[in-house]
């Protein structure tokens, strides 16, 4: 009776992260798979990324409404515009997961190869950063909306990568498994990720023996995209029309890395510390690559 009432709950989460787009019509909390909350204050990140702006460009790009004030979009670009390499940051596809989000402010002041230009959206999701949700102000997942564009927020994001013409994208995420892993799409070398997992675990980052999935990582904290999960996620997109960055991306032909720390983690740096050294080294790759 455990396993058929596992079977179900865990049918119930797949639908519900998986099959949908809009799951709710409002930026719902999520009270399941044991999210530890990370405190966070959207006017402060507004005053950090401003006080960055004699090194980078801060632009509040939108500004989305809900609950009677005005959640903003900011991009941040290297002021620099002879870069050889561009480095696309999402952070808060999902408004809930915010340790990618609270790592961008670090991200910008360790930030230091000079023949990168670097683009960070900061929140991609900002109601949803905001009210703790996995989703918009509408109750859309903005992370399954790379196919219709319906939600001003994957908009944003679309808009951003055909003005900038990313070399490299980096989508910082967190998920319910014990430790950091990748998602990576059919762009990503896999030496070079093997070379990235290897400087999260520099950092003291612990690396997943298995994604949130259930498969094994061989070598850990690296899932590429086999064969067979692509064909699920064209499958996906054609029938369900629904898309993540990772698969956007790989369309276009442009390496992208999902990265997932655990957000069962009550600690804040041990969850935030692996964004910020997965940009770094990528950051150092792209400058390298000649």
């Amino acid at each position: 009776m455990a396993s058929l009432r596992s079977f179900a709950s865990d049918l119930r989460h797949f639908a519900k992260y998986h099959l949908k787009r809009r799951v709710f019509d409002h930026p719902a909390r999520e009270h399941e798979l044991g999210l530890v909350e990370l405190p966070f204050e959207d006017a402060e990140l507004a005053d950090s990324l401003r006080r960055l702006s004699d090194r980078y460009d801060v632009d509040r790009v939108e500004g989305i409404e809900y609950g009677g004030r005005s959640h903003p979009i900011f991009v941040v670009t290297s002021r620099r515009k002879d870069n050889r390499r561009a480095l696309l940051v999402l952070s808060a596809v999902h408004g809930n997961e915010r340790a990618g989000l609270l790592a961008v402010p670090e991200i910008l002041q360790r930030f230091d190869e000079e023949s990168v230009r670097l683009i960070v959206v900061a929140p991609v999701n900002p109601v949803g950063a905001a009210e703790l949700s996995r989703y918009n102000g509408d109750g859309f997942d903005v992370n399954r909306d790379f196919v219709r564009f319906e939600t001003r927020e994957a908009q944003i994001v679309r808009d951003v990568f055909e003005r900038e013409k990313p070399d490299f994208v980096v989508s910082l995420h967190e998920g319910p498994q014990d430790d950091t892993f990748m998602f990576l799409n059919r762009y990503v070398d896999l030496e070079l990720a093997g070379r990235l997992a290897d400087a999260i675990e520099r950092g003291g980052s612990t690396l997943a023996t298995k994604d949130y999935f259930g498969r094994t990582l061989h070598p850990p904290g690296v899932a590429p995209m086999s064969t067979a999960v692509w064909a699920v996620s064209w499958l996906w997109a054609a029938t369900l029309r629904m898309k993540a960055t990772g698969m956007w991306c790989d369309d276009r032909g442009v390496p992208e890395i999902t990265l997932e720390s655990s957000w069962r983690n009550p600690d804040r740096e041990t969850r935030v510390r692996p964004h910020v050294d997965l940009v770094a080294a990528i950051a150092h790759e792209l400058a390298a690559d000649r």
